[in-house]
């Protein structure tokens, strides 16, 4: 049979516990402000290349960006490939047509809905043009439909 602890052991267990209770508190603490409290999101700035590289009648397919890029002689233009009904990814057909394999929506060539459960037609991506002449698309911001870089 063990005997009963005095007041004084107990109070020196008391303050040992509360002092490693405190230590790893702070320790906890200490580690924690090593850690990011914010992420970092991926940019949404997709790097085309030169205006050269896109040569009229030309067309990219930036499947990591969900994004298609279309050379014109009027100008260059991006269309999103997430479709707006549940964001699938839509893909080409040899028509020049978009499809959605989830629900079976479809896009014509300017990504403009023609049948399917789709409310609207593909998203339209800026494209802006930097002072060294890249090209870049922002995925995160959409243009009016037709809305287009233009060469010069």
């Amino acid at each position: 049979m063990t005997e009963k602890p005095t007041r004084r052991e107990l109070a020196e267990r008391l303050a040992f516990g509360s002092f490693f209770a405190a230590f790893g508190a702070a320790t906890m603490g200490m580690v924690k402000l090593l850690m990011p409290a914010v992420m970092p999101e991926a940019s949404t700035r997709v790097k085309l290349g030169h205006p050269d590289e896109l040569p009229v009648g030309s067309s990219k397919v930036l499947s990591g960006n969900n994004l298609f890029v279309f050379s014109e002689p009027d100008g260059i233009y991006g269309i999103s490939a997430i479709c707006p009904h549940l964001g699938c990814v839509v893909s080409t057909l040899p028509e020049g047509q978009f499809d959605c394999p989830c629900h079976g929506s479809r896009f014509n060539a300017l990504g403009e809905v023609f049948s399917g459960p789709s409310p609207r037609g593909l998203d339209w991506i800026e494209i802006r043009q930097a002072p060294n002449g890249i090209l870049y698309a922002d995925t995160a911001t959409t243009v009016p439909r037709g809305t287009k870089w233009r060469r010069t």
